[in-house]
């Protein structure tokens, strides 16, 4: 166990490797304009942007600047913005909490949601019960983030005012004023997001129920009930673990609409708003910290999957 889980970390730290040099060469080689003729201005010369270039260390080779930049970020030090003037980490420390929030909220209630369900369509399959359950959901998940969520917020506003509060405090400080907040926002992502992992568990436990050790354990005279949630169920969370994984990783990095709808000052909003001010230096740590972000939600996954099925470690 301690080798797989050894190889896991060593994976991920090489993937986060590569993707720091793809978010550094990003942002100081592909993206449009340049640090140091933004903040010199339409009307400087030649001499001033080479000098303001000069100061931000832009005139030295990639390979140079993307050690030293590489060298801060292992001490969790992104470096100053040169467009707004204050730390980036002191930024993303504001931002990121909030969408790391926000996406749990969204997986948790997904979760409550999709797996019972997607354990009832199993056991009901080609059953009006089936389709009465899965359809709605289905129609939920293809309308478009930014529809379902407007009209959420409009239908809360109009007939439930009490359950929405539109200025964020953190739950450390104020936990029933912070769940006002989320609620209404996670459960716009939260029940589309409940549509595929009731799909999942769907199939899969379609597969497992199939299985030999169900019928016998059914022929022993085992509940009905016990079958499907705790034997049968176990047998199919993997692949639904690994689901949720990646939809967690996912979803910091793509609830910008979501965020900007309920006015919610996370990192989707926070990267929004960097690529209009052409903050590459904010933006690289943010786009950063949404890559951490989404390798360390799936190297958890990779480490809580062989806890349910110890078959995969000695694969």
């Amino acid at each position: 166990m301690l080798a797989f889980i050894a190889k896991r970390f060593v994976g991920a730290a090489v993937i986060m490797v590569l993707l720091s040099v793809i978010i550094f060469m990003g942002g100081h080689s592909l993206l449009p304009g340049n640090e140091a003729n933004i903040l010199a201005g339409p009307k400087a010369t030649a001499a001033q942007v080479q000098a303001i270039a000069h100061h931000l260390g832009l005139d030295r080779s990639i390979p140079s600047q993307y050690l030293t930049w590489l060298t801060h970020v292992l001490r969790w030090d992104f470096g100053v913005s040169p467009v707004s003037g204050e730390r980036n980490t002191a930024v993303i420390a504001q931002q990121a909490p909030i969408s790391l929030e926000l996406a749990l909220y969204t997986m948790v209630i997904a979760t409550i949601v999709g797996i019972p369900l997607g354990v009832l369509t199993a056991s009901t399959k080609r059953r009006g019960a089936d389709w009465g359950v899965r359809l709605p959901l289905l129609v939920t998940f293809a309308i478009p983030g930014f529809v379902s969520g407007s009209v959420l917020l409009y239908l809360v506003a109009r007939y439930v005012p009490g359950l929405y509060s539109a200025s964020y405090t953190p739950f450390s400080e104020y936990p029933i004023y912070n769940l006002r907040m989320m609620l209404v926002p996670a459960l716009s992502v939260g029940i589309p997001t409940a549509a595929l992992i009731t799909q999942m568990t769907r199939s899969t436990m379609l597969e497992v129920l199939a299985q030999p050790h169900i019928a016998t354990a059914r022929a022993n005279g085992i509940p009905e009930w016990k079958i499907r949630y705790v034997y049968a169920l176990k047998a199919a969370l993997p692949p639904i673990l690994t689901l949720e994984g990646f939809m967690f990783g996912m979803l910091i990095g793509n609830l910008f609409i979501v965020e900007n709808i309920y006015s919610l000052p996370g990192l989707g909003r926070g990267v929004l708003d960097s690529i209009a001010n052409r903050d590459f230096s904010l933006l690289e740590a943010q786009a950063l910290v949404l890559a951490l972000a989404f390798i360390v939600g799936n190297l958890v996954v990779d480490i809580l999957v062989p806890l349910v099925d110890r078959r995969i470690v000695r694969r």
